[in-house]
């Protein structure tokens, strides 16, 4: 929708990862809040991490407010 989205993140690997998960390719979108198996966290940011450790995985429901960031070319980890 306009207003949600969701996502479901694997972890195949033999590691734990962590994983940066962006509103919009440019980080143009607002993450308002996101669901992980049912625990709703208030966001309020452009982007956020997520651990995944080997061979489990998440579904994740990300509410979002989508314009509300001046697009940018830099990465997560720059900014």
């Amino acid at each position: 929708g306009d207003r949600s989205t969701e996502v479901t993140l694997v972890n195949t690997g033999a590691r734990a990862r962590t994983v940066v998960v962006q509103g919009g390719g440019y980080g143009e979108h607002r993450i308002d809040a996101v669901t992980v198996d049912g625990a709703r966290r208030a966001l309020g940011g452009r982007d956020f991490t997520l651990r995944l450790e080997p061979g489990c995985g998440a579904r994740l429901v990300l509410e979002m407010t989508r314009y509300a960031n001046r697009p940018t070319l830099a990465f997560p980890w720059d900014r």
